[in-house]
């Protein structure tokens, strides 16, 4: 059975992590960065005042919501969202990047980040213009939503519109038990064997308890705890990225060398893109999310 799973698994994989992906992947991002007029560069004052930087001027950024309220503040959204960027996808993904591209993967990481930029922007931005509230009084939003009434609005296109937004909804459940979950504890519980000889199956439990009492408190108890972890969580990363760096500084240049030297060969580009995919994967999961608060 798990030869079966492992040989459709392959099968699936060298069809999506192939053209079809380098060409929506970057083409996308390449189209609606023109179309924005290179946002990410024009407007990098105007983002980072309203985000990052509104986080110290504006009380009602890092409010939060009444206890009758079911949405969430600001400053929570951001950091349920910024989970997902700080985890597997950067550590897993650049990792898994290098081995299947060697250095020269790092430079097709670069481009499809950056282009990814406005890929990822535009599907915020209709994912909150047609996100609605439920009964609940919940926010409700995501790709499966502008996908019906956004693209199914069109002319012709309700049937289409619809169907897409079942097909992501299905494969965005079962990318959350692949990509997801078992890549985290995976990643999680062989570094704890590795450094403190703890068993897996005793990690995974651990990992199953904690995310359990987190996820079903509901919406307002997974941004409680992740405004305070978040935080921390970023502040730790990146400071470990400076260490490293600084510990190394001496192979910079050849690192960089490296890097540019092997940009061009056909497995650096497939090792970026792959790289990125998983990137993307674990944030398009967790911005779903975030859009539904």
């Amino acid at each position: 059975m798990i030869e079966f799973i492992v040989n459709v698994n392959d099968k699936i994989n060298g069809f999506v992590w192939g053209i079809p992906m380098l060409v929506l992947l970057v083409g996308t991002g390449i189209l609606m960065t023109m179309l924005t007029k290179l946002f990410q560069i024009t407007h990098i004052g105007y983002w980072m005042k309203h985000t990052l930087g509104s986080i110290f001027t504006d009380r009602h950024i890092t409010k939060h919501t009444g206890a009758d309220d079911q949405s969430i503040s600001q400053f929570q959204s951001l950091c349920t969202a910024l989970a997902a960027t700080i985890g597997t996808g950067n550590i897993v993904g650049v990792a898994t990047a290098l081995i299947c591209g060697g250095p020269g993967s790092i430079f097709w990481m670069w481009v499809v980040a950056f282009f990814g930029m406005m890929t990822n922007y535009s599907e915020n931005v209709l994912g909150i213009y047609y996100r609605r509230k439920n009964e609940k009084g919940e926010w409700s939003g995501g790709a499966m939503y502008y996908l019906r009434d956004g693209l199914g609005s069109k002319k012709g296109m309700k049937t289409v519109g619809a169907v897409l937004a079942v097909l992501f909804s299905v494969f965005c459940l079962l990318a959350s038990f692949g990509i997801g979950n078992m890549s985290q504890i995976n990643s999680i519980a062989g570094n704890m064997k590795a450094a403190f000889q703890i068993p897996n199956f005793v990690t995974g439990i651990v990992l199953m308890v904690l995310a359990g009492l987190v996820v079903l408190g509901g919406i307002k108890r997974i941004a409680s705890v992740t405004e305070k972890l978040v935080p921390f969580m970023a502040i730790l990363y990146i400071a470990g990225a400076l260490v490293v760096s600084i510990v190394n500084i001496d192979q910079f240049g050849a690192v960089f060398s490296a890097i540019f030297k092997g940009a061009f060969a056909v497995k650096a580009v497939g090792g970026g893109i792959v790289g990125s995919g998983i990137k993307l994967a674990r944030s398009e999961e967790r911005r779903v999310g975030k859009e539904c608060s």
